[in-house]
């Protein structure tokens, strides 16, 4: 029988991790699996801590991801056990916490070494500053891994098998479709039904793209003319979407296999993972069980016309220095958009929103939105050499000095504390205090005590991150000289940028078109008259830039 070693911590000092696995019941909900095992923990703290781990220590995993850095809980969890006020995360095994590759582990294992964390199962507590209790940690972690990898391995395998049978195995069916299951012998198989009222608009997308010559944006407008809302939600067709659809062999009869592939590349020492479409010919393409939508005669005349009108696909590489900073108040993206013909410049660079057809918000000029950033980063390096020059405490530092004027109140109530129970225990009784006073001045100490206790412990979960900020003033001034240096690639420009500001959220009223009125003069019957007509010039009105700027500082 497994000896559990003495605990000595309340339940709050716990936190309870639940998540489902691939090795649970699949006929389980993710629910049913996790209030389950919640009842196998509630059982163990009862009988082991006296009392269960209350509620707000919980935390349920309940999307499916393979590491740490797909699963928000977890990540809650790591950051929490930091904190010295916890001591212990309990689980049913310790492949819950993660079955990631050797990086995931390796992570886990000197977290929690480190913070002095004890891993606790129904079946085994796992201390990580003992060597064998690490070991067989890192064994169990690395077995989840393994047995992650077969899973998947057999799974795949499934999958084509199925998708080769002509089943639609994703969740999310086409536009135009709905998810259904049909018997195949004994057999229950995914696949699709028409939707008649979205099949409709699937069936006049195709025949305006390729009878009425219309490009892929002008079918959008037409849609939201018609008052046609697509299927997500949305207010507005994307032109993306409508790209998508015509290229979709679905409407044929047909299912694919390994069209979306994602990769894993290293960019300066990082793994990014990104996804992308396969080319014709780089997945698979079988007979579905499900009814086409058009015929193939207009599929394949809708790829012969995107043939014709191919357009070569930019640059990959960044041109706008604001990528992935800067957004609309609607919440697109801002872009930057050039103004050339045959080579030369027609009009001064602007940036733009990406849904600026149905947004309200104006543009501005690409040097316009320069000039406001290297204002906003001179003023930051001032402050930041302000900050150095008087040597301003940062957060961090003063809040570690509260940490360490609490800790020692708390020594000194532990000491008096103490002295009080050493005069209590005096066998001379002419020296020892009345049971009355003892006890009053006892539950006074232990009050303030649990007081400046529960403050340490507030103090130690809100500690912020220190800030360099020597280190800090290159990383502005380097940001800021980059700007107006042309001999310096947009891409490098916007890698600094992002170093300094986490986030830009632009508004601009869009401006308005002004028309005066003037005076003419007309003659009438041989008198000259005044009378009131337009200028044929015309005026805009003048808007303001409103930035909301997040820095990294």
């Amino acid at each position: 029988m497994y000896y559990q070693p003495e605990l000595k911590f309340a339940p709050d000092d716990v936190i309870v991790y639940l998540r489902k696995s691939r090795s649970d019941d699949p006929l389980m909900s993710v629910e049913e699996v996790l209030a389950k095992h919640e009842g196998i923990l509630d059982e163990w703290s009862d009988r082991y801590l006296k009392a269960n781990v209350p509620e707000e220590n919980k935390y349920r995993e309940v999307v499916s991801g393979e590491t740490i850095a797909d699963r928000p809980e977890i990540q809650k969890v790591l950051k929490l056990v930091e904190s010295p006020k916890y001591k212990a995360i309990l689980c049913v095994e310790v492949q819950r916490l993660s079955r990631g590759d050797l990086e995931d582990a390796g992570r886990l294992i000197k977290l929690l070494r480190y913070t002095n964390t004890l891993i606790i199962t129904p079946s085994r507590t796992y201390d990580l500053k003992d060597e064998y209790d690490r070991d067989a940690f890192e064994r169990e972690l690395k077995r989840g891994n393994e047995y992650l990898e077969y899973t998947k391995k057999i799974m795949n395998r499934g999958r084509l098998d199925s998708v080769s049978h002509g089943n639609y195995i994703a969740n999310v069916p086409p536009y135009g479709y709905d998810k259904t299951w049909v018997m195949d012998g004994r057999r229950k198989c995914p696949t699709l039904k028409e939707n008649t009222e979205q099949a409709n608009i699937v069936r006049l997308v195709f025949d305006l793209y390729v009878s009425k010559d219309m490009g892929v944006t002008n079918i959008a407008h037409y849609l939201d003319s018609l008052g046609v809302k697509p299927r997500k939600g949305g207010e507005h067709w994307s032109p993306a979407f409508l790209k998508n659809m015509l290229t979709n062999e679905h409407y044929i009869g047909k299912v694919v296999w390994n069209r979306r592939k994602r990769i894993t590349t290293v960019e300066d020492g990082e793994f990014i993972k990104r996804s992308y479409k396969a080319k014709d010919g780089d997945y698979l393409i079988f007979e579905g069980k499900h009814d086409a939508l058009i015929s193939e005669e207009l599929f394949y005349a809708a790829q012969e016309k995107r043939g014709k009108h191919h357009r070569a696909k930019p640059n990959t590489k960044v041109r706008n220095p604001f990528a992935g900073l800067l957004y609309c108040q609607c919440g697109f993206a801002m872009s930057l958009r050039t103004y050339r013909k045959d080579g030369v410049e027609r009009a001064a660079p602007r940036l733009i929103c990406d849904a600026q057809t149905h947004c309200k918000s104006g543009s501005c000029l690409y040097d316009e939105m320069l000039v406001r950033i290297s204002d906003i980063l001179k003023e930051c390096i001032r402050d930041i050499e302000f900050k150095i020059g008087n040597k301003v405490d940062d957060s961090a530092e003063l809040h570690m000095q509260l940490i360490k004027s609490l800790e020692k109140k708390l020594q000194d109530l532990q000491a008096k504390e103490l002295a009080q129970w050493e005069a209590q225990a005096d066998p001379n009784l002419e020296t020892r205090m009345p049971a009355h006073i003892f006890r009053q001045l006892n539950d006074k100490l232990l009050k303030e005590k649990n007081e400046v206790e529960h403050a340490l412990r507030k103090a130690y979960d809100v500690v912020p991150e220190p800030v360099n900020y020597e280190e800090k003033l290159i990383t502005f001034k380097q940001a800021l000289a980059s700007l107006y240096d042309e001999e310096i690639s947009a891409e490098v420009k916007n890698r600094l940028l992002k170093s300094c500001i986490e986030r830009i959220d632009y508004h601009r009223e869009r401006p308005q078109l002004i028309r005066a009125k003037s005076k003419k003069r007309v003659t009438v019957n041989g008198r000259k008259l005044h009378t009131n007509g337009l200028k044929t010039g015309a005026n805009w009105t003048t808007t303001t830039i409103e930035l909301d700027v997040k820095l990294k500082v």
